[in-house]
């Protein structure tokens, strides 16, 4: 790492703000895990870089916006802009307008020069008072339905502001609705404009509770005392953190890519503990307690952004597992797909099985035994439709997963008539029953670690329903109907419409083929051997779209995103296949595999991350990737060795230990290991404990150009 650059300084927080698919990454100012994201509101498309022109800067879910003469339409350009993730600073193109944020844990700064009008905005039905220096902002919020308490926002500046509502007299007292913002181009019809003086810099300071006025003046009382040392806070704790990484060798624009994929993985989950307390959607209550994490896709960040905080930020992940079991004890619902204030439905399988089963095998803290208890109800209980609540109850067709041991899909040219299927995203009956095979061995583990021995054997039998959709014929998994009968005309590559979505998850059948984390020797043997399945492995990484062109197929596929062959690098059933051939006797295939996707696929640049970010956990991949480890199975305590990225990296794991990986000439384009050694031993296999890793110590890879057996055949 050069010396003039430390981790905070190496973030570029526009890595990704193009996207490749649904939804790109956002320069967004915060701290770890805040609910507080200094970020411009910019136009309507929906790739955040390409976007010149600003309608305001947050304030929780209210905006701040300053003009002159009543406009307060601005743009900007990137080349006249400074964007980490501890601090901001925007030129706007009108009046000479420049604009400075930072960030506490539950507050935002501005600093406004040369504008003499602030713009306070928010979505429809909001409130604003103005008293004195003071305004405070009321944001309602309605989710799922219900109406809850909402934010509450107080707003104070470093000089005086009046009122200087146009076309009315300025007051100093004044409340107001905020009209909905429509877009850019047509501002709310009715605004709060507050009069500044221009000739020096205004600093303005706002806290956001979800509790009351009251909690958020405290956080202010508490966290603001001026612009600077907002800066410098929030700079020390990036580097603290990113700190506990450290990576020598390599280009800087890798070292760049690297430690803004760290930066990715802290913004989630997000704490929303407000000093003793926090108000929770799950039950619409305020609680005792300091923190309280939500906004989690569990499908997506059980596979990368936690079992990172299971390595370097324990304690943080503990109390994410906290979270989840006051989730569970205020809803009745152990969350699977948790949104800000309440369960999401979305994707499929119950993966709190896996978040918790791998907690318990890393040795984490948590109350395992009401954890157990929810996700037990998910297994037995609650319905398994892709994208529906999980508070739905089983129909028929858990039915059949229970007693036949897979999730059945329609016979051809079936009409469905099973209530609650989502439309669009229907059955997904083989991804069901393979994911939910793998959270179901995921649970048989934790019930034996609780003593649960019934249980676990039970569990343990479903875990392997896994093997009633292995086609032989085609060599992967294929749907059957309700009757037990294979579809005649079955295509595993682009069979099952939009998305593959009648039997898949958003990919086809050559991605799936390799679902079965939890046991990948079984998986194997059933598909022949070793040799065997890695030939098919080969053929994944060189296959074509098929009797189509590429074009068409990304039409269907479109989550395929990151392509090479039919190995999707941007969609997460994938994220494991590259390190399978660890298993199949030939390592130095993962090497190849890994180091070239991180290569293609990872980039300093606005596109440069090849799929829906899903909040850290396409950046995990990369940042396990580059330091040359990865865990094929979360639940597992082992991972899976491949090609490291830098000469030298360090992890943190905690009191006072690091593990240190030395891959000298890896940073020079080496990637191929030639030898290994763990603590001065030789590695017998290419594969690593956590207890080994937690430990701390030295693993020593000697990095060649041309691929060596090191382990294997």
């Amino acid at each position: 790492m050069s010396a003039a650059k430390k981790p905070a300084d190496l973030v570029n927080p526009y890595i990704g703000s193009i996207s490749h698919l649904l939804k790109s990454t956002l320069p967004e100012v915060l701290v770890p895990y805040s609910y507080i994201r200094a970020c411009p509101r910019v136009g309507e498309s929906n790739d955040s870089y390409s976007n010149d022109l600003i309608y305001c800067f947050q304030l929780g879910m209210a905006g701040i916006m300053p003009g002159r003469s009543g406009d307060f339409r601005n743009t900007y350009d990137h080349a006249r802009e400074k964007v980490r993730c501890y601090q901001s600073d925007f030129r706007l193109e009108k009046y000479g307008i420049r604009v400075e944020s930072a960030v506490t844990r539950h507050a935002h700064l501005y600093r406004f020069h040369n504008a003499p009008e602030v713009r306070l905005s928010g979505p429809e039905g909001s409130e604003i008072a103005i008293d004195g220096d003071t305004a405070r902002i009321h944001v309602p919020v309605r989710d799922e339905g219900r109406d809850l308490p909402g934010e509450f926002i107080v707003l104070k500046a470093n000089r005086p502001f009046q009122l200087a509502q146009p076309g009315a007299a300025a007051s100093s007292t004044s409340t107001a609705r905020i009209a909905a913002w429509e877009s850019p181009a047509a501002p709310p019809p009715v605004a709060v404009t507050l009069a500044i003086d221009p000739a020096v810099a205004t600093e303005f300071y706002a806290a956001v509770s979800y509790i009351s006025y009251d909690k958020a003046e405290e956080s202010l009382r508490r966290e603001v005392t001026d612009f600077d040392a907002a800066v410098a806070g929030a700079y020390q704790i990036w580097n603290d953190l990113l700190g506990r990484f450290q990576v020598e060798g390599n280009t800087e624009d890798r070292r760049i890519v690297f430690y803004t994929a760290l930066y990715r993985v802290f913004r989630r989950m997000v704490d929303f503990g407000e000093y003793g307390r926090y108000f929770s959607g799950f039950d619409q209550k305020i609680h005792d307690g300091d923190h309280f994490y939500t906004i989690d896709p569990l499908w997506d960040t059980f596979r990368t952004p936690h079992p990172l905080r299971m390595l370097a930020a324990r304690e943080d992940e503990e109390q994410m597992l906290q979270s989840y079991v006051d989730m569970y004890k205020q809803s009745g619902i152990m969350s699977s797909f948790t949104g800000k204030f309440s369960e999401r439905p979305a994707m499929i399988g119950f993966h709190a099985a896996a978040l918790f089963a791998d907690a318990y095998a890393k040795g984490l803290k948590a109350d395992y035994e009401t954890a157990y208890e929810g996700i037990r109800k998910n297994a037995m209980e609650q319905g398994m439709l892709p994208h529906t609540s999980s508070k739905l109850r089983h129909t028929a067709l858990e039915k059949c997963y229970l007693e036949k041991g897979y999730y059945p899909a329609l016979k051809k040219d079936e009409v469905e008539t099973t209530p609650n299927v989502n439309k669009f995203e229907r059955r997904q009956s083989v991804s069901v029953t393979l994911e939910h095979a793998y959270d179901d061995w995921c649970t048989a583990k934790l019930a034996r670690a609780l003593g649960k021995e019934e249980d676990a054997a039970y569990f343990a039998r479903r875990g392997e329903n896994w093997r009633n959709l292995y086609h032989e014929g085609f060599g992967l998994f294929a749907p059957k109907d309700i009757d037990g009968d294979w579809f005649e005309g079955f295509d595993p590559m682009l069979g099952g419409g939009q998305g593959g979505r009648a039997w898949y998850a958003e990919n086809n059948g050559y991605t799936w083929a390799w679902s079965v984390p939890h046991n990948i020797e079984g998986l194997i043997e059933i598909m022949g051997g070793p040799e065997q399945a890695e030939r098919k492995l080969d053929e994944l990484f060189r296959m074509n779209c098929g009797p189509t062109s590429k074009y068409v197929y990304m039409g269907q596929f479109p989550d395929s995103t990151g392509l090479m062959g039919q190995f999707a690098m941007g969609n997460e059933p994938s994220f494991h296949i590259p390190y399978l051939y660890n298993y199949t006797g030939h390592a130095w295939k993962t090497q190849k595999r890994v180091r070239e996707l991180m290569n293609v696929w990872y980039i300093n640049s606005p596109i440069g991350i090849c799929g829906d970010e899903d909040e850290g956990t396409l950046s995990g991949w990369l940042v396990f990737s580059a330091l040359g480890f990865f865990p094929t199975c979360p639940g597992s305590p082992r991972y899976a060795i491949g090609s490291p990225l830098f000469d030298r990296a360090s992890l943190d794991v905690g009191g006072g230990k690091r593990f240190t990986v030395i891959s000298a000439g890896a940073g020079d384009g080496l990637r191929y290991i030639q030898s290994a050694k763990l603590n001065g031993k030789p590695l017998a296999a290419p594969f690593l404990d956590h207890s080994e890793i937690a430990a701390g110590g030295e693993l020593v890879l000697v990095m060649g150009g041309e691929p060596v057996e090191v382990w294997g055949a």
